[in-house]
């Protein structure tokens, strides 16, 4: 009784571990693309940043309103089977537009990588 709750117990870490993980690539890749949009970089400029430093299988979306870029990167699980459901984390980031430089190209969108 306590072997199969050990291994139990042990693979939740491990999707716990493996979800953080993926969802902090998300947040990096959301970060350096909201930035560098906002300083005025061409909208594919989010995409290079997702392939660059999102894991892999995201997707990315930006938004423009208001004077702030804001960027959405989500990624799925590659733990998934049958017996565990497909999960999905995202990360975000807001950054407020350079004054002097254009800001990004809303509704931006790549369906996976």
């Amino acid at each position: 009784m306590v072997l199969p709750t050990l291994i139990g117990l042990g693979l939740a870490l491990v999707v716990i571990v493996v979800a953080a993980a993926i969802q902090l690539r998300c947040a990096d890749a959301a970060w350096e693309a909201a930035r560098g949009l906002a300083r005025g970089e061409p909208p594919d400029f989010a995409v290079q940043s997702v392939h660059r430093f999102g894991p892999p299988g995201s997707t990315v979306s930006v938004d423009a309103a208001d004077g702030t870029v804001l960027v959405r990167v989500s990624a799925g699980l590659p733990l998934s089977s049958a017996f565990l459901p497909a999960l999905h984390v995202e990360g975000h980031a807001q950054v407020a537009c350079e004054p002097a430089a254009p800001c990004a190209v809303d509704g931006l969108s790549d369906v996976g990588r």
